[in-house]
């Protein structure tokens, strides 16, 4: 017999139309780079199926790149976000996320065209962290590139001048760079790591007030195991803020011994 609350959760997020089931997560993706360099989404990174604990789904923003967001055509491109968004909640996605932390520029223009929660960057955990630490603790904040961090996209996140927030960049790790800011070479994971662990030993030696470390990029997720152990904090990221949703979409009864 089907649990009467399973089937009434079924008919109310199905959607009118919807073809196809079982992939809760929609994923908005960036156009890639053109060129002649491997850039693999690798185990741990958002654009990997694999990373995720049940199915998802992506759909590509047509023409939208990193530099269009960061740019003077980032309010132009907002339609076509709302539109990719909209048909992977037609096709059944019951939450929204994407493959760039900086597309937090979106999160309000997206979340009040749909009806599923919006969780458009790693960005969204930020006030929650930050509340969570004790006075006197900091939260560090591992970007892609540390000169796009604005306050506009900070204060969007939900951080409006806050002083216990600190950033750091890897613009200047050549990797990373390399491989993800101007796509001139292949990607080195191995590289991209040591790179990433630097980065973050270094924020931390800088501020030795830091408490939790947030990966803002959806590419370090696959680090983060990395950066934990180097500098023995709590680190977060986009698998962190997806999983939580999932299990709220998804709860499983507990099972136990009376």
């Amino acid at each position: 017999m089907i649990d009467p609350a399973l089937a009434q959760s079924k008919r109310r997020f199905s959607s009118p139309g919807q073809q196809f089931y079982g992939a809760p997560v929609g994923i908005l993706q960036l156009e890639r780079f053109p060129g002649p360099f491997l850039r693999p989404y690798i185990p741990g990174s958002v654009g990997n199926a694999s990373t995720w604990s049940v199915p998802v789904r992506y759909r590509t923003v047509p023409g939208l790149q990193f530099d269009h967001i960061l740019g003077q055509r980032a309010g132009e491109m907002a339609p076509a976000v709302v539109q990719a968004a909209t048909d992977l909640v037609r096709e059944g996605a019951q939450l929204i996320t994407s493959n760039c932390g900086f597309m937090i520029r979106y999160q309000e223009v997206v979340r009040t065209a749909i009806e599923v929660p919006v969780l458009l960057s790693s960005l969204l955990l930020a006030p929650f962290l930050e509340r969570m630490l004790p006075p006197g603790k900091a939260l560090g904040i591992i970007t892609a590139n540390s000169r796009s961090l604005t306050p506009d996209l900070l204060e969007a996140a939900g951080l409006p001048n806050s002083k216990r927030v600190v950033v750091a960049g890897l613009e200047g790790a050549c990797s990373f760079a390399a491989a993800f800011l101007n796509a001139s070479a292949d990607l080195d994971v191995s590289s991209v790591e040591t790179e990433t662990v630097n980065v973050a030993v270094a924020l931390v030696g800088d501020q030795p007030d830091i408490g939790m470390l947030l990966l803002e990029c959806s590419e370090l997720p696959p680090y983060a195991a990395a950066v934990h152990r180097a500098t023995g904090l709590p680190v977060f990221d986009f698998t962190s803020m997806v999983e939580f949703f999932i299990n709220g979409l998804i709860r499983r009864p507990f099972k136990g011994i009376d």
